[in-house]
C-alpha cells in the first residue's frame, strides 16, 4: 500500500484496518505516514521527510524519493505481495506499478491521478499497468470506462469521517475560547513548503481582520507531520490558536474558513463552513501549471459543483487584503452563507453513500481471488 500524501495517509490507513479485518493474519507493508502506520502498516517511508508542492519543488527532494522507491522496489521483489493498492501519488506510484506488475501482483488504484486536469497521456500507462481503478468523484468514471479501463466509483472517503467530535462548548473550553465569538479557521496546508508560502499572507490577512472584528478568534488546526514550532514562529504575537487532532472541530464551529487548496476544502464543505480558497506556490510552479491544466477552476468543491460556489484566491490574487475582505463577508453576509451551505449539500450527494473503505477492501479481495 503506497500513499505520498498526509490525505492518501488518512484514507490508506482506513483501508489497511478493513484489510487486517479481512484477512486475518495478513501483513501490509509500503509507504504512508503517522496514520497508516498506527494502523499496522509496515513503512518503508515516512511521506513527512518527502512531501513536496510542485515539479520544480521536487528537485530537492529527488534523493529521499529514489531512495524510497529502491527500498520499496527492492521488498517487492524480495516479497511479492498478493496484492498492491496504491493511493493517488501518480509520478511515484505509476513508475512503481512497473515492479509489481514484474512481481506477478494485481494493482488496485485507489484515488486516481487527476488525468481530467491535466497529462491525459497517463491514460494508457494505466490501461497497461493498473487491473482495477476505483474512482472517489463520480465524473471520473465515464473518462476511465471510455479509455478501456476496468473502473468503479466507489465514493469519495471523506463522507465516512468528516464529523465533528464534541460540542461547541467544549471545543471552546478545550481551547480558552468564547463560544459567543466568531471563530475563524486558517488552514494553511499539509506540507512544510506550502505552509512557508501560504501562513504569512493568513498571518497578515488575521491582522486586517482584527481591525475591523476585534473580537474575532482564529484557530489553525495542525495537519499531522508538521511541526508546532514551524508554525509558531511564523504566527508570533497574534492571537491564533494552534489545536492538534481537532481539525474537524475547529472547522465545524467555525464561522468561516481560509483553506489551502486540497483536501481540507472538502472536509471544509462537508462540515459546513462558509470559506475561500487559496493557494501560492512558486512562479515557475504556477506559469507551467497554467500552461499544462485543462480547467477552468482550480478547488475541488467548484471542479465537482461545475462553477465558482466559494471563492477562489489564487498566486497573486492571494493578498492579505483580498482574503480578509473576503472571508468578512463570509462571515457577515447571510445570503452568501445560504448560498454556499445548498450548494454544499448538492456536493454531499454527488460524492456517494459511505462505506468506502469496506468497498476498496472488498475490490481487493475480489480483484486477489481472480489471481489466486
Amino acid at each position: 500500500m503506497v500513499a505520498g500524501e498526509a490525505s492518501g495517509d488518512m484514507y490508506g490507513a482506513d483501508v489497511a484496518r478493513r484489510l487486517f479485518r479481512l484477512f486475518s493474519g495478513c501483513r501490509i507493508y509500503g509507504l504512508g505516514g503517522q496514520r497508516m502506520r498506527e494502523a499496522g502498516v509496515e513503512l518503508e517511508g515516512d511521506i513527512s521527510r518527502i512531501a513536496v508542492v510542485g515539479p520544480f519543488e521536487v528537485i530537492s527532494y529527488l534523493g529521499k524519493l529514489y531512495r524510497v522507491f529502491r527500498r520499496l522496489a527492492e521488498r517487492i521483489e524480495r516479497e511479492p505481495p498478493s496484492a498492491a493498492v496504491l493511493i493517488d501519488f501518480p509520478d511515484f506510484n505509476l513508475r512503481l506499478a512497473k515492479r509489481i506488475k514484474d512481481a506477478g501482483a494485481p494493482i488496485i488504484y485507489y484515488i486516481s491521478p487527476q488525468v481530467w486536469a491535466w497529462r491525459q497521456g497517463r491514460l494508457s500507462q494505466i490501461q497497461r499497468l493498473v487491473d482495477k481503478m476505483l474512482v472517489i468523484f463520480p465524473f471520473e468514471e465515464q473518462i476511465y470506462r471510455e479509455a478501456g479501463i476496468p473502473v468503479e466509483f466507489v465514493g469519495h472517503p471523506l463522507v465516512d469521517m468528516v464529523c465533528a467530535s464534541k460540542s461547541k462548548e467544549e471545543f471552546c473550553q478545550d481551547h480558552q475560547l468564547d463560544p459567543r465569538k466568531p471563530i475563524v479557521a486558517l488552514l494553511p496546508g499539509s506540507r512544510r513548503k506550502e505552509v512557508r508560502y501560504i501562513l504569512p499572507t493568513l498571518c497578515k490577512t488575521v491582522d486586517l481582520i482584527v481591525i475591523q472584528k476585534p473580537d474575532t478568534q482564529f484557530v489553525l488546526p495542525m495537519a499531522p507531520g508538521l511541526e508546532k514550532r514551524l508554525l509558531e514562529n511564523m504566527i508570533g504575537a497574534r492571537p491564533i490558536t494552534v489545536v492538534m487532532d481537532e481539525t474537524y472541530n475547529a472547522i465545524r464551529y467555525s464561522r468561516a474558513a481560509i483553506v489551502a487548496s486540497g483536501t481540507a476544502t472538502l472536509e471544509t464543505a462537508l462540515l459546513g463552513a462558509p470559506e475561500v480558497i487559496v493557494y501560492r506556490i512558486s512562479r515557475a510552479t504556477w506559469f507551467l501549471g497554467k500552461l499544462l491544466l485543462k480547467v477552468r477552476l482550480f478547488g475541488i468543491v467548484n471542479i465537482i459543483l461545475g462553477e465558482e460556489v466559494v471563492p477562489e484566491l489564487f498566486q497573486n490574487k492571494m493578498t492579505p487584503e483580498e482574503v480578509s475582505r473576503t472571508a468578512l463577508a463570509l462571515m457577515d453576509d447571510v445570503w452568501l452563507q445560504s448560498r454556499i451551505r445548498g450548494n454544499y449539500e448538492k456536493l454531499r450527494r454527488q460524492l456517494g453513500k459511505g462505506n468506502v473503505a469496506e468497498r476498496v477492501a472488498e475490490s481487493v479481495s475480489e480483484l486477489m481471488g481472480k489471481h489466486l
